[in-house]
């Protein structure tokens, strides 16, 4: 089931962000894609460690290491979203 979901959310994240870049409303440097992508990857971890440890009953390691990879990719996801939004304000 999360090979569907994450296949549907990376389809639709290509999609969208291929749009932006063809209509030429954002532009991104290289390094902000990269970290972005970063913070995409510890995101679905965070996902899948969560549920794999609930499905061992190993409930305090689900939510320490949901929190521990969710915080990460909160914090790349919201310095790559900042970098890319400055980027394109001084344009």
């Amino acid at each position: 089931m999360l090979y569907w979901v994450g296949l549907i959310v990376g389809i639709a994240l290509a999609v969208w962000i291929g749009w932006l870049v063809m209509q030429k409303q954002f532009k991104f440097r290289w390094y902000e894609v990269v970290l972005a992508a970063l913070g995409f990857i510890s995101a679905f971890a965070a996902v899948q460690h969560y549920f794999a440890s609930v499905r061992e009953y190993e409930h305090t390691s689900a939510w320490l290491g949901a929190l521990v990879f969710g915080l990460l990719a909160l914090i790349m996801l919201g310095v790559s979203l900042q970098l890319v939004r400055s980027h394109n304000r001084t344009r």
